[in-house]
């Protein structure tokens, strides 16, 4: 036997019927509110700040660039929160301060720590590697030599000589990088191994500079080597016919200057060493770069709940109540005049 449901203010409007329970369950359902703000691939705008962590070493300009669809995505979902409870238009400072909350952790805080933490994990693999040095560490020493390089004539230096200086100028710049590094401050030590973009490699320890001179003293063997081949007229082992051709072309470029005429295959040559060194540290960042992106994408969806769970629900949620009743009135007579 069917019972008898009485039916009020169905769809807006009170009904002064009766329908039995057949009747009712036929009555059209509203939809539950699905934010299409928070669906992807929408909601992944939310983290192109992230993609720009992630590939700021390889691409700073690029980098930079994808904060622009995320900012505008933030500011677009604080507001929208503010400004409606899901479909209906209700004004809430509680709302918009929850959301700027979930956002501040959900997509930028947590996320690019999770792109640090993936980058200095990719680096620290690196001393599985015949070097044992980090990618850090590596990247590290070659720009150092690469800068050092820029301001000698190779053509004047003997290699043993120049080995002997630069191991010099490696000891005292891993002295001072130390230096720079220490730090006692606990706040400093947590946020820098959160945040910071690389992780803490003790350089001058017993262990570790006999490391880093033996894999710079290999890479300036090979420079000079490199170099005499190509002066030579000879393709370096190692470089790719690409490469060769662009010395090619630079020999042909400064022969043609008067202020390089004189040694135009040796600048050349220069050159493309340089180039060399250049490339190697560009692909010690595109693995770091590449660490970044697995961390994020295999984290991404654990902070979002993490953050609305927890973060949201046990510490927001209840510093946000005193913004509840007569408080939000008066905010909203303040602010929502018409």
């Amino acid at each position: 036997m069917s019972g008898i449901t009485p039916i009020k203010d169905f769809a807006g409007f009170s009904l002064n019927t009766q329908m039995t329970d057949q009747q009712f369950e036929k009555l059209p359902k509203k939809k539950e509110y699905n934010d299409p703000l928070m669906k992807w691939p929408v909601r992944g705008m939310a983290f192109t700040n992230d993609i720009g962590a992630a590939i700021m070493d390889i691409a700073p300009k690029a980098g930079m660039m994808f904060w622009v669809p995320a900012l505008m995505y933030f500011g677009a979902d604080i507001y929208d929160k503010y400004r409606n409870d899901k479909d209906s238009y209700d004004p809430s400072a509680k709302r918009g301060m929850k959301q700027a909350a979930f956002q501040a952790f959900a997509s930028i805080l947590f996320p690019i720590a999770a792109v640090h933490l993936g980058q200095k994990t990719a680096s620290i693999a690196g001393k599985m590697g015949k070097t044992g040095l980090s990618l850090q560490t590596r990247e590290e020493i070659i720009e150092h030599h690469a800068e050092y390089m820029s301001n000698y004539k190779l053509r004047h230096q003997a290699p043993d000589v120049y080995k002997k200086q630069y191991a010099e100028a490696l000891d005292n710049y891993i002295d001072e990088t130390m230096r720079q590094r220490q730090t006692k401050n606990p706040f400093k030590i947590v946020m820098n191994a959160i945040f910071g973009g690389k992780h803490r490699d003790n350089l001058s320890s017993a262990n570790q500079r006999p490391k880093i001179h033996e894999f710079i003293t290999e890479r300036i063997d090979k420079m000079f080597e490199t170099r005499q081949q190509l002066i030579d007229g000879k393709k370096p082992t190692g470089i790719s016919e690409k490469m060769f051709e662009k010395f090619q072309t630079l020999k042909a470029e400064y022969k043609k200057t008067p202020a390089h005429a004189h040694d135009y295959t040796e600048k050349a040559a220069k050159d493309i060493v340089k180039a060399i060194e250049k490339n190697k540290i560009f692909k010690i960042k595109f693995a770091k770069t590449i660490g970044g992106f697995v961390a994020l994408g295999a984290l991404i969806q654990p902070i979002d709940k993490f953050v609305e769970h927890v973060i949201i629900e046990k510490f927001v949620d209840p510093s946000l109540k005193h913004f509840d009743g007569e408080q939000i009135k008066q905010f909203k007579q303040r602010n929502l005049k018409t």
